[in-house]
């Protein structure tokens, strides 16, 4: 019997799953709406093993191959707890058990380019528009699910009122040297030679046999 807990349009994670917009526009240069817009329509979903919800705390806990959903969006971790304040500001904290990490993947409207960042935790603050990615950080663009651009760090912070982020190294870096890494591959057009021809469309990945 499968008791895995499916929970649709809760509005104590509204908010918080808003902020994980932000995560496409890290790596990025500062552009408005960033983010895929389409996906600030689409209902948002979590599928969890359990979920405890405390109405007077204005509190969700979401525990068990936690699995976040919304449009483009996917946030999957072990743990999820959502919290508002009295403000109607909310926060949210994902974790990941012993090593593992925190993954979150969104695609950028219009593009075949997705932004994925790790972490063995990842914090959301909706009052400050802040995304914090901590421990093992690490945030990557791809293009046709190849990666052109990487930042690696302890923590990795993304302000999504001013559209700019930091990272810090530390002992828990993603980097052998414990300080941030910042990895930017060249272009095409880049080399001297012809500009670089328009960006085509990704090639469609090959058709599945029938089931």
């Amino acid at each position: 019997m499968d008791n895995k807990t499916t929970v649709h349009l809760l509005p104590i994670f509204r908010r918080a799953a808003g902020a994980l917009l932000a995560l496409a526009a890290l790596a990025m240069p500062p552009a408005p709406a960033a983010a895929a817009r389409a996906d600030n329509q689409q209902p948002t979903m979590v599928d969890a093993d359990a979920l405890h919800y405390d109405d007077l705390k204005q509190t969700s806990v979401f525990t068990g191959n936690v699995v976040l959903t919304r449009g483009s969006l996917v946030l999957r971790a072990d743990r999820l707890e959502l919290h508002e304040d009295p403000d109607g500001y909310q926060y949210g904290v994902a974790t990941a058990s012993k090593g593992k990490l925190v993954f979150v993947r969104q695609r950028r409207e219009g593009t075949d380019e997705y932004i994925e960042g790790v972490g063995e935790r990842a914090e959301f603050d909706g009052r400050n528009d802040l995304i914090h990615f901590i421990t093992r950080a690490q945030v990557k663009k791809l293009v046709c699910e190849q990666t052109v651009d990487e930042v690696r760090g302890q923590r990795i912070t993304y302000n999504q009122r001013t559209e700019t982020y930091t990272a810090n190294g530390g002992p828990g870096a993603a980097t052998p040297n414990q300080r941030v890494r910042t990895v930017i591959q060249p272009k095409e057009g880049q080399d001297g030679g012809a500009a670089a021809a328009p960006a085509q469309p990704c090639p469609a990945p090959p058709a599945k046999g029938g089931q």
